[in-house]
């Protein structure tokens, strides 16, 4: 009887300690894995790319240790750490989402302000080349730089189609490309003018 009373205490003890160890933190990486997600939406991986990889980071620590522990002998296993982790991910993932918001601001305003300087590099181009004397010499130039300028502005063009899309990236790269080379255009024109005007 004594005995009995013994080994049905165990099993209980036995059956308490299986179900205290349980099994992952299901929850906890469902939250985690949701997080990441969002702030993948929000463009933390272009916007804020260091709290975005710092969440990354946290999330497959959280996901080793969860595996780690999966390895062990049922009743050494502990999913503390690995909820904490996991609790951490979707922290750092929620930081990454809301410096994504603000990033893409930033990017827009970059963008646009890019944009603008560049309409003004090319129409000022247009105007330099329009204006240059058209010697024997030039004309070869003059029509190698207007097909420059035409072909500009259809870079200028997809850069206005990246802002209007919010590929501020792409915006801000062939905006960029535009004035540099508009203003090049302008310095080539006013380098050939001063030489004309000294011989």
């Amino acid at each position: 009887m004594f005995r009995q009373s013994v080994v049905r205490g165990l099993v209980l003890v036995l059956a308490l300690s299986l179900a205290g160890c349980g099994g992952p933190p299901e929850d906890e990486i469902q939250a985690a894995q949701t997080a990441m997600t969002e702030a993948r939406q929000a463009g933390a991986d272009k916007y804020a790319p260091d709290a975005y990889g710092k969440a990354e980071e946290t999330l497959a620590q959280a996901n080793a240790e969860v595996e780690a522990q999966k390895g062990r002998f049922v009743l050494m296993r502990s999913y503390g750490r690995s909820k904490q982790l996991l609790r951490q991910a979707a922290a750092d993932a929620g930081t990454a989402k809301t410096e994504a918001a603000a990033g893409r601001v930033q990017a827009r305003g970059e963008a646009e302000a890019t944009i603008a300087a560049a309409r003004t590099a090319l129409d000022a181009a247009i105007a330099a080349v329009a204006g240059a004397p058209a010697g024997k010499d030039s004309r070869g130039d003059l029509a190698i730089m207007k097909g420059d300028l035409e072909a500009l502005k259809g870079t200028l063009s997809d850069a206005e189609a990246a802002q209007g899309s919010e590929d501020y990236a792409t915006a801000l790269e062939r905006a960029q490309k535009v004035r540099q080379e508009a203003e090049a255009i302008s310095a080539d024109v006013a380098n050939a003018l001063r030489k004309t005007q000294r011989s």
